[in-house]
């Protein structure tokens, strides 16, 4: 068979298959049916690389199939530490912030270990999966960002959340001690040369995004301040004559039950 169609028949069509999934599943039009087109997309895009060896597109598969288990783990932690928290909505045993906090830790190490040992992602050839030196620093940087905002919001805007804003704070220091060791100390596979070119190079990505999506948010308000402004002012409406009050009341008065006393 050709090499490109046996891609798109594994490997993109599939992938195709996860957003359709998750928007039947989402729009609750066919919620299960959805949850099988999703996960069997997600799954086969898992193992392309060994149902398309030859393609270079399902490194991108074999990356997901490496890092599904910490990812998964740390999805589980970070629920469980917000609410098993002080939420009023959907609140669980105060027991799963300890497990959750438990599960972030073990699964960041996990990532660790990634970088660091030699559960490296391995794709062909003996050679690291393309995509995990872009994914780590990504990651780690995107972390240390969202968990130091968050924390700056819960301290502003927050009342009584000082010991939550604490631990984000604490979790994103530990995150930028993470992607400092990793741009001094060289990983199992990589060296410390290329995380570094690979963490600027996220950073670029992670501050291009935010940039284009507050443009995109500032262009829209300016359109819509802009047409609002052009419309002229509402003209006051005139006061009702005499046959409209006349008829208002009386529909009022057919309208209202109970006894004269």
């Amino acid at each position: 068979m050709n090499p490109m169609l046996e891609a798109a028949i594994w490997f993109w069509i599939p992938l195709c298959f996860v957003p359709i999934g998750i928007w039947l599943s989402v729009s609750g039009k066919s919620k299960t049916l959805g949850t099988y087109i999703g996960a069997i997309g997600l799954l086969l895009v898992m193992i392309s690389s060994w149902t398309v060896p030859s393609s270079d597109s399902t490194a991108g598969g074999h990356l997901l199939l490496a890092i599904v288990a910490p990812t998964m783990l740390l999805a589980y932690g970070v629920h469980g530490m917000i609410f098993g928290g002080n939420v009023p909505v959907g609140r669980l045993d105060p027991t799963a912030r300890w497990s959750g906090t438990i599960a972030v830790f073990v699964s960041i190490a996990i990532f660790c270990l990634m970088h660091w040992y030699s559960f490296t992602p391995i794709w062909r050839d003996d050679m690291v999966n393309p995509y995990w030196i872009v994914f780590l620093p990504t990651f780690l940087l995107f972390a240390t960002s969202l968990s130091s905002a968050s924390a700056v919001a819960l301290a502003t805007y927050g009342e009584n959340r000082f010991s939550e804003s604490l631990k984000l704070a604490g979790l994103s220091v530990l995150m930028a001690g993470i992607a400092l060791c990793a741009m001094i100390f060289d990983g199992h596979r990589t060296t410390a040369d290329e995380f570094r070119d690979y963490l600027w190079l996220s950073a670029a990505d992670i501050f291009g995004t935010i940039f284009g999506i507050s443009l995109a948010i500032g262009v829209f308000a300016v359109v819509i301040w802009s047409y609002e402004k052009s419309l002229p002012i509402p003209e006051s409406s005139p006061p009702p004559t005499k046959e409209e009050i006349k008829h208002v009341v009386s529909i009022a008065v057919s309208n209202i039950g109970g006894e004269e006393e």
